[in-house]
């Protein structure tokens, strides 16, 4: 006798099962919901049944096109079977509909069709539909067709709630990293006639442009502009973590002997604690200015970053002498030198992110540095905040129709402005 014997019916019906159990397993084993529309009762009933024996847990029925639409406008479904000939509205004029709704990203449609209807299946899958179902229906053909579509919409859902999530994500940390800039900083009379104005824009959800400022000792502000290399959360990070270490760096310049050596030191602390752990080989160009609110000197350090400029009245703009040495982050033994200069009352200091001068038009050409010193020319006069808001429109309107490629910083500060 042979050792394989023909499958009974029972036997056919267990392993039919089987492999339905499979594969509502593959699709995520919840509730499905299917819409078949058809005008005829007979296919529907017909394929309802089938439907419901391979495991769907919910189909309804649609008699035309505008029942169909308005049920899927009302209610949630995971397949729709759908007729190409139908009174009041067919095949594909809900297909139509469906992609002016932007449902069809989201809804798999599979054509109800005849043999002899093929040209109307391929413009109904041109309009949109996955796939198509020829009458009369095959079991076999049917079982494929519902699983492999189910388990499609299962993966892309999954997908689609992945970037969801990492997009809440990304957007709470954009969120998070803005909050990091502080708000304006005011004057508060002859003991504090400083005030501070910035702006930060990401090129993309998170950046690496890094704006901090803060009272630091007695009489004295620290301002500061970083700009990480490259772009996005790897970046975001590394701000961050220099946005940490610069904090708490700070305490080192109340244990200078002067300004110079304070700067100097949270300069060099800020480096060698980058420059640690650093396998990706990420580096930070950085300006940090300490303001003596009282005498207008101030004494910074240049790391690489562009030069910033001070403002004043009856005088082109001036870039500040560049003091001070490599980007931080990329050799931990290397010092920094630093440079002073005195301002008057009035004066303003501009500094920003090369995100400004590299900014592209339509055309591919940079904004520029001279750009920028003829826009700061031009609104000489203006408050910190002024200045800010017309470097940025200035970017903006240049850079109209281009997308933003780098993030932009930009801070400014004004001394004894008004008085």
């Amino acid at each position: 006798m042979s050792e394989t014997m023909e499958r009974t019916p029972a036997d056919r019906r267990a392993a039919n099962e089987e492999q339905r159990r499979a594969a509502m397993a593959r699709i995520g084993g919840g509730a499905v919901s299917v819409l078949v529309v058809d005008d005829h009762p007979d296919n529907r009933d017909l394929l309802k049944r089938r439907l419901e024996r391979l495991g769907v847990t919910h189909v309804g029925m649609a008699v035309d096109g505008l029942e169909a639409v308005a049920m899927i406008r009302a209610q949630p479904f995971d397949l729709v079977f759908l007729d190409v000939m139908m009174p009041n509205m067919n095949g594909y004029e809900v297909l139509e509909r469906l992609r002016d709704e932007n449902r069809l990203a989201d809804l798999p449609v599979v054509m109800i069709s005849a043999l002899t209807e093929m040209d109307s299946v391929v413009r109904c899958i041109e309009l949109g539909a996955e796939d198509y179902l020829a009458k009369p229906f095959n079991p076999t053909l049917l079982r494929a067709r519902l699983y492999a579509l189910l388990e499609k919409k299962r993966l892309r859902d999954a997908v689609r709630e992945n970037l969801r999530r990492l997009e809440s994500d990304l957007e709470a940390a954009r969120s998070s990293q803005l909050g990091m800039v502080p708000p304006a900083m005011e004057p508060r009379g002859a003991d504090w006639p400083v005030g501070i104005q910035a702006k930060l824009e990401p090129a993309r959800q998170v950046g690496g442009d890094l704006i901090d400022f803060f009272p630091l000792g007695a009489g004295h502000c620290c301002f500061l502009l970083g700009d990480v290399s490259g772009k996005g959360p790897a970046a975001a990070l590394f701000m961050a973590r220099a946005w940490g270490t610069l904090r708490s760096a700070a305490p080192l310049w109340t244990e200078r002997t002067d300004d110079n050596a304070g700067v100097a030191a949270m300069m060099q602390a800020v480096n060698q604690r980058m420059s640690e752990a650093n396998p990706a080989f990420e580096f930070l160009t950085l300006f940090v200015g300490v303001l003596d609110v009282a005498t207008g000197r101030i004494v910074y350090s240049n790391a690489g970053h562009p030069p910033p400029y001070r403002m004043r009245a009856g005088e082109a703009p001036l870039p500040l002498p560049l003091v001070g040495g490599m980007p931080v982050g990329i050799d931990e033994r290397v010092g920094y030198t630093v440079g002073s200069i005195d301002l008057a009352p009035g004066d303003r200091i501009v500094v920003y992110s090369d995100g400004v001068t590299e900014a592209m038009n339509t055309a591919k050409e940079f904004y520029g540095d001279d750009h920028l010193a003829d826009v700061l020319d031009q609104v000489r006069e203006a408050d910190p905040a002024g200045l800010v808001a017309h470097v940025r429109q200035s970017v903006a309107e240049f850079a109209l129709g281009e997308e933003q490629s780098d993030d932009i910083a930009i801070l400014a500060l004004g001394w004894k402005v008004g008085d």
